[in-house]
């Protein structure tokens, strides 16, 4: 079987506190427990001065693309990303097979 990892990058509207941005990826890595396709879940703040500005992201890997559809469309995600997505100024998510 063939995993795929889901990679998440943003960048926070201004106004966006250091502790909300901690929230949120506090959020990312719950669901974990909450969607059955992912096998794991991480989130961080960028460290370095490669990132473009890009201060945040997550990585979520998933059994398989099926895997990957049924994280997308389950209704704890899509809370998520009502919640969330208010919050980011811009984001790239780019997905591949292991």
């Amino acid at each position: 079987m063939t995993k795929v990892i889901h990679i998440v990058i943003v960048k926070f509207k201004p106004e966006v506190t250091e502790e909300v941005k901690e929230r949120v990826g506090s959020e990312i890595r719950a669901l974990k427990d909450k969607i059955p396709e992912i096998i794991s879940a991480t989130a961080g703040k960028n460290f370095t001065d490669r990132s473009q500005g890009f201060e945040y992201g997550w990585i979520v890997e998933v059994k398989d693309k099926n895997g990957l559809s049924g994280y997308n469309n389950h209704p704890a995600h899509l809370e998520f990303v009502s919640k969330n997505k208010p919050l980011i100024a811009d984001l790239i998510a780019f997905d591949y097979e292991v």
